[in-house]
């Protein structure tokens, strides 16, 4: 996890630590439109809520990812939220065939470059925090959070070229989920420069030791039993004559650091250098300048999957229908399975293409995409 000094909400920094996450323009409401020049783009302009996209039938008319995905056949118009939200197609065909004609192509044709270019937005955002800050996304196991981001992940897996992706149960309302069974964190930095060249290991220790007591001070107050509270070390640091530094994570003993420690935080350091800028120089002198302590209350959040573990799969996984699918190699609609999500239990497996539809999500598995459901009710994808 690369967690960022320099965080920013619009143009406006908020110098707090967070983690690095980048924003675009993508939800399902995302305004599809075409420039004077042809070119078509796909947000950053959203129709929101309200109006919402064309197919919400509140007032919208313009064209949005939400309408393209029903005209591919990807969101089922009587499905949506599980049946509670009624879709109306004609409104969503109407508004892409808007886009459609600008660009003087068919209807799916115009859909479709609506989708793959929204999902090739999202993939270049993934880009820009990977590959071009040293990291392979490969290496990384890749979770869709967001009710409309499993309509999209497949293709996005495919550009990218992972090998597996994670559906899980609780897509839509991801990052609240999160919020409610997250451990309960504390974090308090204090700065003290020393260097490889003269480690003063003994005030860097009286530094880590009153963080530490503060962070227990903490827990404390939030009630947190001793079992269930543990630390997290890291340092800021540089090479000499660098002016930013990077987090480097650590792991101290309960007495505190000894000399004899220097190498393994120095190559720390060099390692997670060339993680992210793809270079390390291992003769040069390297500066400590900040020191962190991290607090963590666990929380029973897995006592929550526990007493919500699906049973194992009773007999063949049979599709609840079929539905027209648009498929761009052949730039027809084909008829794929359907799955309902809450009939799939624990160890049953599904292969690509067809469409999985759950009460808060619908997912999209590509050909050569086999997704199996774990007892937590989570699709696990891999991609031959």
């Amino acid at each position: 996890m690369i967690v960022t000094p320099e965080s920013r909400i619009h143009h406006d920094s908020l110098g707090i630590p967070k983690v690095d996450v980048r924003s675009i323009g993508a939800g399902g409401g995302s305004i599809a439109s075409v420039d004077a020049g042809g070119l078509l783009h796909v947000g950053p302009q959203s129709a929101g809520a309200r109006p919402g996209p064309a197919c919400y039938g509140l007032g919208g008319t313009a064209a949005t990812i939400t309408d393209a995905n029903i005209v591919l056949g990807i969101l089922d118009p009587g499905y949506f939220l599980g049946g509670r939200m009624a879709l109306d197609r004609g409104a969503a065909e109407r508004a892409v065939r808007r886009i459609a004609d600008q660009l003087a192509v068919g209807l799916e044709e115009a859909a479709h470059a609506i989708y793959t270019t929204s999902n090739h937005n999202m993939v270049t955002a993934i880009e820009e925090i990977t590959i071009r800050e040293g990291i392979n996304p490969r290496d990384s196991y890749f979770v869709c959070g967001g009710g409309a981001t499993a309509c999209h992940i497949a293709e996005m897996a495919d550009i990218l070229g992972l090998k597996r992706y994670m559906i899980p149960r609780f897509a839509a309302g991801l990052s609240a989920f999160g919020g409610l069974i997250s451990d309960l964190r504390w974090e308090q930095n204090g700065t003290l420069h020393t260097s490889s060249r003269k480690f003063e290991v003994d005030r860097v220790n009286a530094l880590l030791r009153r963080l530490h007591a503060a962070g227990d001070a903490f827990l404390a107050t939030a009630r947190v039993p001793e079992r269930l509270r543990r630390f997290e070390y890291a340092f800021f640091g540089r090479y000499e004559y660098q002016s930013w530094e990077i987090e480097v994570r650590f792991e101290a003993a309960e007495n505190g650091l000894v000399a004899g420690d220097l190498d393994r935080l120095v190559e720390a350091f060099h390692q997670m250098h060339e993680r992210i800028y793809s270079i390390r120089s291992d003769q040069d002198v390297v500066e400590f300048t900040t020191w962190k302590v991290r607090a963590i209350g666990a929380r029973a959040g897995g006592e929550l999957w526990r007493k919500h573990i699906l049973p194992p799969q009773d007999g063949p996984v049979r599709p609840k229908g079929t539905r027209p699918l648009y498929a761009r190699e052949e730039g027809a609609m084909r008829p794929v399975p359907v799955y309902d999500a809450a009939q799939l239990n624990r160890g049953a497996s599904i292969a690509g293409p067809c469409l999985v539809e759950a009460s808060t999500f619908t997912a999209l598995l590509r050909p050569g995409h086999r997704a199996t459901m774990d007892q937590g009710g989570n699709l696990l994808v891999d991609v031959s």
